[in-house]
């Protein structure tokens, strides 16, 4: 449309060229048009490839088949997504089951599921978002063992863009949390390119999605600002605490480390870890210790019961232990034996509650 006068200068309205021109009010405002860039990203095209494979897999499945997800849509009733709820026709469920699918790494499933498994929104503990670390802690576990993590996202370019929720795309499905823990920062930059920038707004659709006959129903929905430290606790981030080999002093008179892979969750207080080791002469009797180098401030005295056992050679005697970390006065590992045969040479591994 060009842009007409009207009576009096002010009333132009329309468009010329790049310019645009509205009434508001008793004013006439103009505006530079936008144009679209039309440049078609290695992500847009992959995703259109894979949406059109998927529509085109609805003509070769068979009449029968096709009638069942036409059934199985109008029992469905409406379907939900990102930007609201619509009346879903059987085509339409079929490419939407399909494509969650295959994001999950799935094949294409040309026979209606038996029943549909909406999604699930998240809880959390806490959540980091800065531009070296983008993750979440203490998310709930998975009802069963077919649920991923789906987490799409989109960084705007400028703060004052909202409700840009049909803008989000996926940037990684997580089969399961790391000790409840997801972390996002390195699919943000393989998906975009390029780590946040402090201030840039962010936003976040993410949820528990069943891998198999998954639909996108329920789901959380956060818009959050790049900050150094995390949303809710307002700290710095954190990782976990670790001790390796590197760690330790393998071997002494008293004992011989094989391997030491401890890891502890100051959140969660739990610990996982693996630790071969074997007690050698002169060392107190069902007991063995495992001097280090000095930990971070992040192990004072950290204490645990495991379950443990001997080596192939005293037929994996099952034992019960505690294992005691020590950071300040004395720096060992201290595992002492408390359930069970004796054995010098043990093997403790798992996931466990820190005590103290």
């Amino acid at each position: 449309m060009k842009l007409l006068p009207s009576i009096a200068f002010n009333d132009f309205s329309g468009s010329a060229g790049n310019v645009t021109a509205r009434k508001r009010g008793d004013k006439t405002v103009l505006s530079t048009r936008t144009k679209h860039s039309r440049k078609k990203t290695r992500f847009q095209a992959s995703t259109r490839c894979r949406f059109t494979d998927t529509v085109r897999g609805f003509s070769r499945i068979t009449e029968a088949q096709r009638q069942g997800w036409f059934s199985l849509a109008r029992n469905l009733g409406t379907y939900s997504t990102s930007t609201g709820k619509t009346a879903i026709s059987g085509h339409n469920l079929y490419v939407a089951i399909n494509t969650y699918r295959r994001i999950c790494g799935k094949p294409p499933c040309a026979d209606p599921p038996a029943t549909l498994k909406p999604s699930r929104s998240i809880s959390y503990g806490d959540f980091w978002i800065s531009p070296g670390h983008i993750e979440f802690t203490a998310i709930g576990n998975r009802e069963n063992p077919n649920e991923v993590l789906h987490v799409a996202m989109y960084p705007a370019p400028s703060p004052a863009e909202t409700g840009c929720w049909n803008k989000t795309v996926c940037v990684a499905i997580f089969p399961d949390t790391n000790w409840g823990d997801i972390d996002i920062t390195r699919a943000f930059i393989k998906k975009f390119g390029a780590p946040l920038a402090i201030g840039q707004k962010v936003f976040i659709t993410i949820c528990w999605l069943d891998s198999e006959c998954g639909y996108l129903k329920n789901f959380s929905q956060f818009v959050f600002t790049a900050r150094e430290t995390s949303i809710l606790g307002n700290a710095a981030y954190r990782p976990r605490a670790k001790i390796t080999m590197d760690d330790i002093i393998p071997r002494t008179v008293y004992s011989k480390t094989e391997r030491c892979d401890y890891e502890f969750s100051n959140y969660l207080r739990i610990t996982s870890n693996e630790i071969v080791a074997e007690r050698l002469e002169g060392e107190t009797a069902q007991s063995c210790n495992i001097p280090h180098k000095g930990l971070s401030s992040d192990f004072n005295y950290e204490r645990s019961f495991q379950y443990a056992r001997g080596t192939e050679e005293e037929n994996y005697i099952i034992h019960y232990v505690c294992v005691i970390v020590l950071n300040s006065v004395s720096t060992r590992i201290h595992i002492s034996m408390c359930v069970g045969m004796h054995t010098d040479h043990i093997n403790t591994f798992g996931t466990y509650c820190v005590t103290k």
